[in-house]
């Protein structure tokens, strides 16, 4: 398992998941800088307060990129190891776990489950994690939007390509009229803050018709895809950049603003909050208009998956609720013109993903039908994701 992970055994350090009792006046054994396993940990514990224990003894000296294992002896239900993966959030994310039963290893991350050569005599599940903060890194970022950028764009005539785009467009044309087509006789400037393949801004731009569109985005072939659907879409100014919504490659001067900024899906993969904040409203015009969505971390479709699911992508753990990114833009100067929920949740995305995987999509045009006549119109948590429309004071 320390080969499978590539980490070198006389660096990780044992943990003693039950140090000895206050009242032995006995001194912590002094922990180096490097990977931890923490272990053998029994059952019947308070699951948060023991990762709130791990966190204080080992936190000081686990590097920024370093592994953190925890060895739970004994089988666990698939409860209780996402209650442990919850208790380690914000500190840590769980990337893989190695279930061992029977002298048998068996891996499985979000990538899926493969066996392990050689036999263990222990039987439990051992955790590997890593912070927060190394999973969320713009090296991270970049690597994985830059593999999953074909998928991530959408293919036409494919099962889910109508819903694909009708999200897009949601989004992109939720300001309506009162992000007019041309202002003060000029046309429209649009910004797409994370522009993945380009299509939010690319709805935005085609309503306002001869707008100036630009867009960035951490991952260079996003930005190449985005640029090809625009002229591909009849936008003929179009400028792709890369870069991070915390240091946008645009708004480096107060006369360098957009008219409308629209960021879709962007603010749950950022490592600092508070600073990607920062770098949106830097971008909107006094009296501009700010588009912004994301997935709903308190859905009931996401809060079962909490519950339920081993396995969560770490943009779903670190997502914001409307009420939270509504909170922060006004403090920095935002108004609240109109907000909404789509994507209607549980069980809505399960019975897509069933219908596309087991009926080539058959039950497609129903489910977008039900997400078009009734987003916006239910309570927040009955959707899996939100978008909020702004203006700059």
């Amino acid at each position: 398992m320390l080969a499978d992970l590539e980490i070198d055994p006389a660096a990780l350090q044992l943990v003693d998941p039950a140090p000895p009792p206050a009242s032995d006046r006995k001194p912590l054994p002094a922990l180096l800088p490097g990977p931890v396993l923490v272990g053998q940990i029994g059952t019947g514990l308070d699951i948060n307060a023991a990762a709130r224990a791990y966190q204080a003894r080992t936190n000081a000296t686990l590097p920024p990129d370093g592994w953190a294992l925890f060895f739970l002896k004994d089988s666990r239900s698939e409860g209780e190891l996402a209650r442990w993966r919850n208790a380690f959030w914000p500190w840590l994310h769980l990337v893989a776990l190695y279930r061992i039963q029977a002298g048998a290893i068996e891996r499985e991350s979000m990538q899926g489950r493969s066996k392990l050569s050689g036999n263990c005599e222990k039987q439990g599940v051992l955790l590997a994690l890593r912070r927060r903060d190394h999973v969320l890194s713009p090296a991270a970022t970049i690597a994985k939007f830059d593999h999953n950028a074909p998928g991530w764009n959408g293919e036409p005539g494919k099962p889910g390509w109508k819903h694909h785009r009708w999200m897009r467009r949601y989004v992109g044309v939720f300001a309506g009229s009162s992000s007019p087509s041309r202002v003060a006789g000029r046309p429209l400037s649009i910004l797409d803050f994370g522009c993945g393949a380009g299509w939010v801004g690319i709805e935005a731009a085609l309503l306002a018709k001869d707008a100036r569109l630009a867009a960035f985005d951490p991952s260079p072939e996003m930005v190449r895809l985005a640029g090809i659907n625009a002229r591909e879409n009849g936008i003929e100014r179009f400028d792709g950049r890369t870069g991070f919504g915390e240091d946008p490659p645009f708004c480096k001067t107060g006369d360098d603003r957009f008219d409308l900024v629209i960021s879709s899906g962007v603010v749950s993969f950022s490592p600092d909050p508070g600073r990607w904040y920062d770098g949106l409203a830097r971008c909107v015009k006094k009296g501009g208009t700010l588009v912004i969505g994301d997935i709903q971390r308190e859905s009931r479709g996401m809060q079962r998956r909490r519950r339920t699911k081993v396995f969560l992508p770490a943009r779903e753990m670190n997502a914001k609720t409307p009420g939270e990114a509504r909170a922060a833009l006004e403090k920095r100067g935002f108004t609240l013109v109109r907000q909404a929920g789509y994507q209607l949740t549980w069980p809505i995305p399960q019975a897509m993903h069933w219908s596309d995987q087991k009926l080539g999509g058959a039950l497609a045009p129903l489910i977008l039908l039900a997400n078009k006549s009734l987003a916006g119109r239910l309570a927040p948590d009955r959707y899996d994701s939100w978008v909020l429309h702004l203006v700059s004071k």
